[in-house]
């Protein structure tokens, strides 16, 4: 992690041990020590379990999935409103042309079981089967330059699908040590349209920084918070007039290979939405377009600047692994395939690509990339403990991938290239920076994950 300098002289190892502690220097409290269990990823189990706002049975505690979806819901019946968005797993859903196969083992796995301990005839949402596994900072998503504020960020729920006994849903193809088959995240936007918002939203997040995590006062300020983002009303001109940006789906429980969908709020119901930054995977990877398509806008993905098309968003995001027999034309591709075996590792990528740097950036910015080959993951991001003490309780925080902690992998395309990933430091340090700069300059990420 690259230090702030000028911490009155103090020696370079005193500083990295504190900013690791989470303590100020010299009385001071700077920017450097952002701590990140408290300010940007929050799994501590004082928090993830507070009794008072993760209780599923109270449908006001503000931390529950249930409360939640209420609050998405806008006038509708968020019961119904809920089970519209599940159903919409039961058939095949089309975006661009690009199709979404049904998933119909939605039913079995979430419907029914849950309609059953509801009574049978409508979802009960304080028995809903998601347990909350992090509360999240995505002020690194924020869109400004000097005199003009789209957005401060995002603000984000990561939840794990449980069975009715609480044990978390694994993956379909069972994986050893797994942390767990189905997560869901809800993605909301910090809204802002000016630097005293923008502002605003700054001094919330670093507030939290002044209490010890998951302490009484460290809860009410994080609740403050995230309602400020969550509840209804936050956002009159969004649809249901909630912040919500979308939510995203991440899942090899229903079928195969892995797939992440994006719902977003569309005439009042939350529907499947084209994939950001994602084109259809099997349509597109290993053929003459995708190279075109890299090599025609290799210097805006090098320089972080490329956005791909609505048009050409994905109606999901497949990750793998994957079968021959996922392509018509399987023989005829010419990607990097990974694996002996019957089922494949597969990136993105196609013969007559100019700069593998160029490619890389544009497969780490879609979901699929991003969640497994470009990153080496074995499935999430964040996720169930391995040996956790559920149904009783998680036991331990939730489990963080090395794209987040820090891991060093080779290329899936070129293996002689060495990247190193650590994306929590990279969050740490540009909320040390915008804590430092007020939120002077430009910062238009394109990076959305």
């Amino acid at each position: 992690m690259k230090l702030r300098k000028g911490i009155q002289g103090c020696p370079s190892w005193l500083v990295a041990l504190a900013t690791l502690m989470g303590v100020a220097l010299h009385g001071r409290t700077t920017a450097a020590l952002v701590n990140i269990g408290s300010q940007l990823m929050v799994t501590d189990l004082k928090v993830v379990e507070d009794p008072l706002r993760t209780a599923a049975s109270n449908p006001n505690a503000p931390w529950t999935f249930g409360y939640l979806m209420s609050q998405m819901a806008g006038d509708q019946d968020p019961s119904d409103f809920v089970l519209q968005w599940l159903q919409t797993w039961e058939t095949d859903q089309f975006i661009n042309g690009n199709k979404a196969a049904a998933r119909s083992r939605i039913r079995d796995l979430v419907i029914n079981p849950w309609l059953l301990a509801s009574g049978g005839q409508r979802l009960d949402l304080t028995k809903a089967p998601f347990k909350l596994l992090a509360i999240v900072n995505r002020m690194d998503l924020r869109r400004h330059d000097d005199s003009v504020v789209e957005t401060a960020g995002e603000g984000r729920f990561v939840f794990g699908l449980v069975n009715q006994d609480g044990t978390p849903v694994p993956p379909i193809a069972g994986v050893a040590n797994n942390p767990g088959g189905f997560i869901l995240i809800m993605e909301y936007e910090l809204c802002a349209t000016n630097k005293v918002q923008l502002q605003n939203w700054i001094q919330r997040w670093s507030m939290l920084g002044k209490f010890p995590v998951g302490s009484p006062q460290y809860n009410a300020q994080l609740e403050a918070v995230t309602r400020a983002f969550s509840d209804k009303g936050r956002a009159p001109h969004k649809p249901n007039g909630n912040p919500i940006n979308q939510v995203r789906s991440n899942e090899l429980s229903l079928a195969e290979p892995w797939e992440l969908r994006e719902f977003t709020i569309q005439g009042g119901s939350l529907r499947p939405h084209g994939m950001a930054q994602s084109p259809d995977f099997i349509s597109l990877n290993g053929t003459p377009a995708f190279a075109n398509l890299i090599n025609a806008n290799a210097t805006a993905l090098l320089n972080g600047t490329y956005v791909l098309p609505a048009t050409l968003q994905a109606a999901s995001s497949l990750a793998g692994p994957f079968l021959t027999t996922d392509f018509v034309d399987f023989s005829s591709r010419s990607f990097t395939v990974i694996g002996t075996g019957a089922k494949k590792n597969i990136p993105w990528s196609a013969a007559g690509i100019q700069n593998n740097d160029a490619r890389q950036a544009f497969a780490l910015n879609t979901c699929g990339g991003c969640h497994r080959a470009e990153t080496a993951i074995n499935f999430i991001h964040v996720g169930f403990p391995v040996g956790n003490s559920l149904p009783t309780r998680l036991g331990k925080p939730a489990a963080l991938s090395g794209f987040l902690t820090g891991k060093s992998i080779a290329d899936p395309v070129v293996g002689s290239t060495t990247r190193v990933f650590g994306d929590l430091q990279r969050r740490q340090q540009d909320f040390s920076d915008l804590i430092d700069n007020g939120a002077r300059g430009r910062h238009w990420p394109t990076f959305v994950h």
